[in-house]
């Protein structure tokens, strides 16, 4: 397995640099949802952010929050969380930092972010919910890295370059393994094993959603994403969900051999859906719809 060498700046993240453009604007939607042998319900949804503005990767707390990223008024980044129950949002960072692609830490009360640094830098760092213990670089040498998922010390990321690589690292270690490269911006960790899902550009111009066994760190291909398809992620019961369009797909490796239609969220979608989450309950399904 090759190994990640020194420090990778070839070029940033778009959404990530320091830049007088504002991001495009987004709100974050979630619906109740039931899952029974990979057959999706989507119940009712409600818009919780609802602004002119930029509010995107969302990724749910305890089941009962929602850590965001959104664009603020003075050009800057934050993370952001959002109380279901109390429909209100609290701005968690206030840095003079721009923080990206929040990822809560299972067990402990702190969430990892990608942040923009003063030199434009792109690194992952860790950030307690509390808001008064410093923020914690993770790893020095990884960068500029765009989108990332964690597992018990294991971090599987998305690292710009020509190409952009899938690197693998882990909290505790001094290393890192390059598994792959050309891979898409969506990483997810498999619930209830140690696995990981990514998805990578073939050369035949197909992309392919694969899952990577991480005892041998060798990945193996779940299905191919349908045509014009944006982000996907994955429930507790293991079904992928994807967009196309208006509509939300879903498929289930045990239960499917293609993918299934959910939903068409009709003229409220149309210009279209990206980012998704589904909560740790698997009772809630957050989409990203452009405004």
């Amino acid at each position: 397995m090759k190994k990640l060498m020194g420090t990778l700046v070839l070029m940033l993240l778009v959404t990530g640099a320091r830049s007088q453009t504002a991001p495009p604007s987004t709100d974050i939607h979630v619906y109740e949802i039931k899952e029974k042998k990979g057959k999706i319900t989507l119940g009712k949804g409600r818009n919780i952010t609802n602004r002119n503005g930029y509010d995107n990767q969302p990724a749910f707390f305890n089941n009962d929050y929602i850590l965001y990223s959104a664009h603020q008024e003075d050009g800057q980044n934050d993370i952001m969380i959002y109380d279901l129950y109390e429909n209100k949002s609290t701005n968690l960072t206030h840095s003079a930092d721009s923080e990206y692609s929040p990822y809560p830490i299972p067990g402990y009360q702190s969430f990892a972010v990608v942040r923009v640094e003063e030199d434009n830098s792109q690194r992952l760092w860790l950030y307690q919910m509390d808001g008064k213990t410093e923020p914690q670089l993770l790893f020095e040498k990884i960068q500029p890295v765009g989108y990332f998922a964690y597992h018990e010390g294991d971090v599987l990321m998305f690292v710009l370059g020509r190409p952009v690589t899938l690197v693998l690292a882990n909290t505790s270690v001094v290393d890192d393994d390059i598994i792959t490269s050309n891979v898409g911006r969506t990483i997810r960790h498999i619930p209830g094993t140690n696995e990981f899902t990514f998805e990578r550009r073939e050369e035949n111009g197909s992309t392919i959603i694969y899952r990577l066994e991480r005892s041998k760190n060798e990945f193996f291909k779940v299905i191919e994403k349908p045509a014009n398809a944006s982000d996907w992620t994955i429930t507790g019961q293991g079904t992928y969900i994807t967009s196309v369009g208006t509509k939300l797909l879903a498929f289930n490796p045990k239960h499917h051999s293609n993918w299934q239609e959910v939903a068409d969220l009709g003229a409220m979608a149309s210009k279209g859906i990206t980012r998704m989450a589904v909560s740790q309950e698997n009772d809630k399904l957050a989409i990203v719809i452009n405004n």
